[in-house]
């Protein structure tokens, strides 16, 4: 187990870089910025508890996936951690369950989750997606993010090594990693908001600029408010921190701010672009395929509201 002190080794792409570098590429790729926030904060999670990087992760040679929705899940009461750890000798865990929706699963990952043991025992642990009694079921047909290798991860008695075992403390972990795991989330979703706005505003003409002229001022007013609050908070979530810690609150409402723009900003470049953006080829179409996938990315939205109605996470 590893209880090291945290550390920031986002040598190759610290928060405030990661945020910018995942906002591009939701301009141009929501999948690709998906797959990277995946990679990033699965990251976060090894610095987080001490734990070295694995050999490979930060050039992105061995990619890595977060399972870590079921912590958060479980913190705001919407559910219980899936998967199920048994204890073995020398510190290693046998871990079985299915975690239903995990995604960068190409061979040779890794995948950082939680599991639950007896009497309420709760772990972070690495799993490696080629172990034995690992099965992945790819998510096939979807909307949006073929390209992300999603899947469902089916865990029978999994040997998890003690060095695999990155903390038993899941309430100093979650407190530790939340800010990165939901402004790198805030940032795809403000890439992908903004991609949409300029799309509508390029294809607008006269009388549409006149029509829908308080939408499209609507727009760009809440993408520059978010985008301010994005950099606020990163600014308190990276050590040294300037003003303090960001606050639970104010990061799952800019996490739900920016997803409902992305999803207002793609029905607003659809009725701009026209019959045009109705093709399936075409990039309105792309973007609102991928603005559908936003309310239910854990967090989803409904989490995300019902944490701000009981006052968020402590």
């Amino acid at each position: 187990m590893h209880e090291g002190q945290q550390q920031d080794r986002g040598g190759q792409a610290p928060l405030p870089v990661a945020l910018e570098l995942t906002h591009a590429l939701a301009r141009r790729c929501t999948p690709t910025a998906f797959s990277l926030w995946g990679h990033r904060a699965s990251l976060t999670f090894h610095d987080a508890t001490g734990a070295p990087r694995p050999e490979g992760s930060e050039d992105g040679t061995v990619p890595l996936a977060s399972g870590m929705a079921p912590a958060f899940k479980e913190e705001a009461g919407l559910g219980e951690i899936p998967l199920v750890a048994a204890e073995l000798p020398g510190g290693a865990l046998s871990v079985s369950g299915t975690l239903p929706w995990c995604s960068n699963l190409r061979p040779g990952a890794l995948v950082t989750t939680p599991v639950r043991g007896e009497g309420g025992h709760r772990a972070i642990v690495r799993i490696r997606r080629d172990a034995e009694g690992v099965q992945v079921v790819p998510l096939a047909g979807l909307t949006s993010l073929e390209g992300t290798s999603s899947g469902v991860l089916r865990l029978e008695d999994v040997r998890v090594p003690a060095e695999d075992v990155l903390t038993d403390n899941l309430q100093e972990f979650r407190a530790r990693v939340r800010a990165p795991f939901l402004l790198i989330q805030t940032a795809m979703c403000l890439g992908l908001a903004q991609a949409a706005r300029e799309s509508a505003e390029a294809a607008a003409d006269d009388t549409a600029r006149r029509v829908l002229a308080g939408e499209l001022e609507q727009a760009a007013r809440e993408e520059e408010r978010l985008r301010a609050e994005l950099v606020r908070l990163s600014e308190q979530s990276t050590p040294p921190w300037s003003s303090g810690p960001a606050s639970p609150r104010d990061l799952v409402a800019v996490r739900l701010g920016a997803a409902l723009l992305a999803g207002s900003a793609t029905r607003l470049e659809q009725k701009l672009v026209g019959g045009r953006g109705f093709a399936l080829a075409s990039a309105t179409s792309r973007r609102a395929r991928e603005a559908a996938f936003l309310p239910v990315q854990s967090p989803t939205e409904i989490h995300l509201r019902h944490l701000l109605s009981a006052g968020g996470p402590a």
